[in-house]
């Protein structure tokens, strides 16, 4: 889509994400979720539980979230402070490689006659109880200082939804 932008509208944007950056405000309307509830397949749509609550939310929202997302992980990639062991939301680690990984400890757990044991977490509905300050504090204590660490504490309060 926005490569189907004129030249100056791109340039106006990019300028306004600057601004924005550099101010560490990110725009309180950018930061409305407006949720709809969609039928789970197969599920009864009279009851509540039954239903998945979708976010919508602003595509200038999403194009800055993305850009943030992309400078935190490369802070946190580059300074390795991800451990080895986590596979989700990471770029170019997923199930599929951590399946085989395990396949090969098990195999070599077995060949040195010890027994393997793996710890396995679904965090199911964890974004909704994350605790905020814990995570912009985890960021402070890996001297990560100045406008992002800013604008990402901006950007997690005084959320709001309809």
């Amino acid at each position: 889509m926005l490569l189907k932008l004129h030249l100056n509208t791109i340039t106006h944007f990019t300028s306004l994400l600057n601004r924005i950056f550099l101010s560490s405000e990110f725009p309180s309307s950018w930061k409305l979720a407006v949720i709809i509830p969609l039928l789970k397949p197969f599920k009864d749509p009279s009851n509540p539980s039954s239903y998945r609550p979708i976010s919508l939310l602003s595509t200038l929202s999403k194009i800055l979230e993305r850009i943030l997302n992309k400078r935190l992980t490369w802070f946190l990639e580059s300074n390795n402070f991800l451990n080895e062991a986590q596979y989700g939301c990471r770029r170019g680690r997923s199930s599929a490689i951590a399946l085989p990984e395990l396949d090969a400890h098990i195999y070599t757990a077995i060949s040195n006659n010890s027994r393997p044991y793996s710890i396995f977490f679904d965090l199911e509905n964890a974004f909704p109880r994350v605790w905020c300050q814990l995570i912009l504090s985890a960021l402070h204590s890996y001297d990560l200082r100045g406008l992002l660490p800013n604008l990402l504490q901006n950007y997690l309060t005084n959320r709001y939804f309809q």
